[in-house]
């Protein structure tokens, strides 16, 4: 979402944390197990570590946790970036989420749309049953 939240792989470099700074992201949600190397090169991108295990999906506490940082941050003019190691299971998962809650769609539209944005995304049905079930209880 332009300005607002992205979605990507696991920055490897420091040339990563430039860009991404010169998008305006201000906040990196990690949703891997390990911390992104190099993250200190760049001060001004604020990490937020919510381990969520590989092809698992995100607890319901994580996805509120998630939403509510890029609700704030995006309230302050900020964007966040979210990666997991390649930018499709979990990240997919906590985007389609962000789609169900910000644009209101259906659970089913949101994993369509990520899909369609991000080819691979969303590769469990346990992470496509977090996002119909994430959809439910805010119905």
């Amino acid at each position: 979402v332009e300005g607002r939240l992205s979605g990507l792989a696991m920055p490897r470099e420091p040339g990563h944390y430039r860009f991404l700074l010169a998008q305006g992201v201000r906040h990196l949600v990690s949703l891997s197990e390990r911390p992104p190397p190099h993250h200190g090169c760049c001060p001004a991108v604020q990490l937020h570590r919510l381990c969520v295990p590989d092809f698992t999906p995100p607890t319901p506490g994580q996805i509120q946790t998630f939403l509510k940082l890029v609700e704030e941050a995006n309230a302050r003019g900020e964007a966040v970036a979210v990666h997991c190691m390649l930018g499709h299971g979990r990240t997919g998962t906590m985007l389609a989420c962000y789609l169900v809650k910000a644009e209101k769609m259906s659970g089913g539209d949101a994993i369509r749309e990520i899909r369609r944005l991000r080819p691979g995304s969303i590769e469990t049905q346990e992470q496509e049953d977090a996002v119909i079930q994430f959809c439910q209880r805010l119905r």
